[in-house]
């Protein structure tokens, strides 16, 4: 037999095997994509509805925030309590109040605001004696959060409030979540922040939802058959779901282990036995997960027979147009091209070692010997980019160090000289000595990472010293997990922190500053706050805080040597709110020193 015909032969054979493989492949390929596309939609459909929510609590969020400084509400809970003659009034006082902020809120199913003697806010809806309130969870974590707003999921109302007559009642508020607030009323009063007095009973601000707050959104926006949606909490609680009677039970949920790590996407799970896809979207306000679960084959039913149909006739095409090219093919020309195309497929996943054995001498064999040298080189520049990017990073990081040190040392001696001016001799040897214990800190650069429990030491000596600066107007707290004092943080990295809020926040103020610096585990990481109670930042200087521009040389180096140091998801966020005071928040990853 010919060369030519044992050619045209071979490849009947060899084409038809891969056009049957081709042709099974793309089919899958193809119903996988069309489902992909399909649960992307769905995701973002997810991603959208979530948003919407977070964009509606957050409003309510923000209102409670502001309710926080309501004149009104300052003057009725800054005095004595209402006697039983003087309840009813006050209550009045205190809905219309709570109607002026919350009225506009469709989500909100009611609001009271309760102390120890009575509920004040509109008893239409529910309501509940006050003391059996104090001992349910409401209480204890809104006590727990001094003052910022947590989310509580679904619960048994009669339950909760430990009304054993209703539990058996058909009433529309059976389930309800809550977010809680526990209030310190305060008025602006000639530019200045007037709080109740000591010892005054704080109210606690009780915001009651039902679940349609999801229910009506998620189901308007997913009309596929067979899909189920929920929403559950971080402990598992179900806030809302497709059947009603699920509502606030905790099921055995193994598979939402897999829906996670992200704030939102897809994953596949099993379902009580069956293969579900899973789109989800985590909420950035109440940090709860909003799940919907969709039967694969309800996504592609309806295009099986479109793409069957689809790849026969794409086959069938390609084998009879391969033939006749079958003609114009030498293995000769083929077997070189054959290599060639693998080892550039090699090198696009990265294998840089491909080389390609050449046993002839013609114009293809030239090809491949030029390849070989030319994937030598571009081994080489990306070796050598690499290894200038790693050199260019870590000079980057001693530079921000320096620069961070001698701003430290300007500004303490500059304290320093003004004491000395004022002839304070022992408050200047006082503040030279702890000095020197800092300048024996800060000169060591052989180390950029510390333990937390020796930055800490030299923050306490900086404190001491800004303190005898400004004549003790201000004082600092500490709440640290104790298990975080061995862990290792980038050195001088509260600092700047610190020196912002005494310089600028309490700038104007001669006393009653309060810094509270909180540092705790979240999971893998560490978060600090370095909270105060200063004039806080306008929306547009905050803006400005962080960026390249920015004069606020120490809070900008830090954040970029975190983010140098572990990454751009780590660094530096701030919140402030004028007249209130400005929060900073820190986060980095958890290493042991």
């Amino acid at each position: 037999m010919r060369l030519k015909n044992k050619l045209i032969l071979s490849y009947i054979v060899l084409i038809t095997l891969p056009l049957a493989t081709l042709g099974t492949g793309s089919y899958y390929a193809s119903k996988n994509i069309m489902l992909k596309l399909a649960r992307d939609n769905v995701t973002e459909i997810v991603q959208k509805n979530n948003q919407i929510i977070d964009e509606r609590l957050k409003i309510i969020e923000d209102e409670s925030l502001s309710l926080m400084v309501e004149c009104d509400l300052f003057q009725i809970f800054d005095g004595a309590p209402p006697t039983d003659s003087e309840l009813l009034k006050t209550n009045r006082r205190v809905t219309e109040i709570l109607s002026r902020y919350f009225s506009q809120s469709r989500d909100l199913y009611s609001v009271e605001l309760v102390t120890r003697n009575f509920v004040f806010g509109s008893k239409a809806r529910n309501t509940y004696p006050p003391d059996h309130f104090y001992e349910s969870e409401l209480y204890k974590q809104a006590a727990e959060q001094k003052g910022r707003l947590i989310w509580v999921p679904t619960y048994d109302y009669s339950r909760m409030h430990q009304l054993p007559d209703l539990a058996g009642a058909d009433i529309e508020y059976r389930h309800l979540f809550s977010a809680v607030r526990q209030m310190n009323p305060s008025c602006v009063r000639n530019d200045a922040i007037v709080r109740t007095r000591a010892g005054v009973e704080k109210p606690i601000l009780v915001m009651n939802f039902q679940d349609r707050v999801y229910a009506d959104i998620f189901r308007n926006s997913i009309p596929i058959e067979g899909a189920v949606f929920l929403v559950a909490s971080q402990d598992g609680t179900v806030i809302s779901h497709t059947n009603a009677a699920m509502i606030g039970s905790k099921p055995p949920l193994p598979w939402m282990d897999k829906v996670g790590g992200r704030s939102s996407g897809a994953s596949y799970v099993m379902v009580d036995g069956k293969r579900m896809i899973a789109c989800y979207a985590v909420s950035g306000i109440t940090g709860w997960t909003s799940v919907v679960l969709i039967p694969p084959s309800t996504l592609t039913k309806d295009i099986g027979q479109t793409i069957t149909f689809f790849i026969i006739t794409l086959g069938a095409s390609l084998l009879l147009l391969s033939l006749l090219f079958a003609y114009l093919i030498s293995m000769r020309i083929y077997s070189p091209v054959r290599k060639l195309l693998l080892a550039i497929k090699r090198v696009g996943g990265g294998d840089f070692n491909a080389r390609i054995k050449v046993e002839g001498k013609d114009e293809l064999g030239h090809v491949l010997m030029k390849f070989n040298s030319m994937n030598e080189q571009v081994k080489q520049l990306i070796e050598e980019n690499y290894v200038s990017k790693l050199r260019e990073r870590e000079t980057e990081i001693m530079a921000l160090n320096i620069q961070l040190n001698p701003h430290f040392l300007y500004n303490t001696l500059n304290i320093i000289n003004w004491m000395a001016v004022y002839g304070e001799k022992e408050r200047v040897s006082q503040m030279l000595v702890s000095l020197s214990r800092m300048l024996h800190y800060t000169t060591d650069n052989r180390k950029d990472a510390m333990p937390l429990r020796e930055d800490i030491g030299w923050l306490k000596d900086y404190i001491v010293i800004m303190s005898n600066r400004y004549e003790h107007s201000f004082r600092v707290d500490f709440d640290i997990e104790p298990e975080l004092m061995e862990a290792s943080v980038p050195k001088l990295f509260l600092q700047p922190l610190v020196e912002n809020a005494i310089i600028h926040g309490f700038g104007g103020m001669e006393s009653g500053g309060l810094i509270t610096i909180y540092g705790c585990r979240q999971g893998e990481d560490i978060e600090f706050c370095v909270e105060d109670n200063g004039r806080g930042i306008t929306q547009e200087r905050l803006k400005e805080v962080l960026t390249e521009t920015s004069s606020n040389i120490g809070i900008k180096n830090v954040d970029r040597r975190i983010k140098l140091r572990y990454g751009t998801r780590y660094g530096i966020s701030i919140e402030s709110v004028l007249e209130l005071g400005t929060r900073v928040k820190l986060v980095i990853p958890y290493r042991k020193a």
